[in-house]
């Protein structure tokens, strides 16, 4: 699993995007491991990476999304931290860890997308590296064109198995954008 040095190293921010940390403060009423803190603290969340998710600021996240989203209390559980490019809310389980969206779109019915922090962030990463390598095999308007080599996309799937076996389940986040490539 990626450490948060790691993540920092390999996240291109001149390409990628910046990279949103935490501070103490905005973890200290935040229930989760000292692992999870250490990761928000150091490596942080990309602000805008792709597919489309967005993480806007350390103010407007890491709260509960009962609080953030006015959602009924039956979401306790779930922690606020950005936002799908359908306006889904991205969240972290309390306890789980796990990171998952929670589909507007169907009574914000959970979805899961990566079994911790660490592994969505590598996912990111192993996102990025995706359309880098379609760029350079067909060109600057590759992914915005869908134009991705099926041998890049299977790359892609056979990282995203091996960073998170179980994001690649069916009916996934993952799984979803996999399959929306081979389109």
């Amino acid at each position: 699993m990626i450490l948060p040095e790691e993540f920092n190293d390999k996240w291109d921010v001149v390409k990628d995007g910046p990279l949103i940390k935490f501070n103490d403060q905005d973890l200290e009423g935040a229930l989760f491991s000292d692992e999870v803190k250490r990761f928000l603290s150091i490596g942080g969340l990309p602000e805008t990476p792709p597919p489309y998710l967005e993480f806007t600021s350390s103010q407007a996240i890491l709260s509960r999304v009962t609080k953030a989203l006015n959602m009924p209390e039956d979401f306790q559980e779930y922690w606020f931290l950005g936002s799908t490019g359908s306006g889904d809310p991205i969240c972290i389980i309390e306890n789980l860890e796990n990171i998952v969206f929670l589909n507007n779109g169907d009574n914000y019915k959970e979805v899961f997308i990566n079994s911790s922090l660490p592994q969505f962030v590598e996912c990111l990463l192993a996102y990025s590296k995706m359309i880098d390598k379609a760029i350079e095999v067909n060109g600057e308007d590759a992914y915005i064109d869908n134009d991705i080599p099926e041998f890049v996309i299977n790359w892609l799937r056979e990282e995203f198995e091996r960073i998170d076996y179980k994001c690649m389940a069916k009916g996934s986040f993952w799984f979803a954008e996999i399959e929306n490539l081979y389109e």
